[in-house]
């Protein structure tokens, strides 16, 4: 379209100043580096996409755009000169002194093209990560109501009252209450109005505590549980009930089954620009034959990963030769200010 509209010009401008040029000469000659700006245009819009513009800007990402400016800028000279000398506007020896004109005069187009193609580029992403992130919304809702569920199944409610009231009928108020308050602790992440995405790790890990302290209360002697969360992490985000699932398949699948005491251990560590979660136990490990993919839980956690950090985010589920199975979640290490 802007190729056409440049004909236009270009066919006018001719007419005024008495140069015999034609509506197909014309064309030819704006149509062709406006044609040539087009295969790249995708990878320009992607460039800036990339290297995309902050306050204060980085001395990187300017860089980074000054080139793209002027392969931009180089583009356009070279195809105009090579479309003008193919004409016969310009003399051969003079091929490079026309060039270095044709340089300066399409620097405001390139400045302008460029600019406008990274804004198209900017819009477009925004437009994709608005609808990406409706998509995580409606998961971290699905999530939060699959958590609230599995709080709330009759069984796990019937053996947090039993073991409520066996200490009443022991007379041990203190242990009593402290678990009603850690149930509804429980409750209240679950339910809490926040539409954040992601939360600090801290606060995902107090939940965790209080949740296996719950648990713990069931196991009893058949139960011990291991934080080990470098200091360094703690001020990372994560997404919302994303350890969560591991912890409760740990729980269900790996040491309740068997009757030997079991060691659950949950860790956090950072890698340069990486954040490394894993939930280890000791108990039954995978079965022969585990699917890789099944499980509602494990499938949701991949899920929001992938849409969260694309590539970068992963789960790994390896069962060791000594036993049990060790989980671990890989994702870019982010603070609370973006660090």
């Amino acid at each position: 379209m802007v190729g056409l509209l440049s004909t236009t010009e270009e066919y006018f401008w001719g007419r005024m100043t008495g140069k015999d040029l034609s509506v197909l000469h014309a064309l030819v000659l704006e149509a062709i580096p406006w044609l040539g700006f087009a295969l790249i245009a995708p990878g320009v819009a992607r460039w800036g996409v990339r290297h995309q513009l902050e306050w204060p800007p980085r001395a990187r990402v300017i860089v980074a755009h000054l080139a793209g400016l002027a392969a931009t800028l180089v583009l356009f000279a070279v195809l105009g000169t090579i479309v003008n000398h193919w004409y016969g506007f310009g003399a051969p020896d003079s091929f490079w002194i026309h060039l270095r004109n044709s340089c300066v005069y399409q620097l405001p187009f390139a400045v302008i093209t460029y600019s406008a193609t990274v804004g198209i580029g900017y819009v477009a992403e925004y437009t994709r990560r608005s609808r990406e992130l409706a998509k995580l919304q409606a998961e971290l809702t699905q999530a939060q109501l699959s958590a609230l569920r599995m709080q709330l199944n009759p069984h796990f409610l019937f053996n947090t009252l039993h073991t409520i009231a066996v200490f009443v009928r022991e007379h041990d108020e203190r242990h009593a209450v402290e678990m009603i308050e850690q149930l509804g602790d429980v409750l209240r992440h679950v339910l809490r109005s926040s539409n954040e995405l992601e939360a600090p790790l801290a606060s995902e890990v107090s939940f965790l505590q209080k949740y296996l302290e719950i648990e713990q209360a069931r196991f009893g002697d058949r139960l011990k549980v291991e934080f080990a969360i470098d200091d360094a992490t703690t001020c990372a985000m994560i997404p919302q009930l994303i350890v969560q699932p591991l912890v409760e398949n740990a729980l269900r699948h790996g040491l309740a089954p068997r009757a030997a005491a079991g060691r659950l251990s949950v860790m956090a560590a950072r890698h340069g620009d990486v954040l490394e979660l894993v939930v280890r136990d000791d108990g039954l490990g995978l079965r022969a034959g585990w699917d890789d993919d099944e499980g509602l839980g494990l499938r949701n956690v991949r899920d929001r990963l992938a849409r969260m950090y694309g590539p970068a985010g992963r789960l790994a589920l390896v069962s060791p030769l000594a036993g049990g199975v060790v989980a671990t979640i890989t994702m870019p290490f982010r603070g609370e200010r973006g660090d």
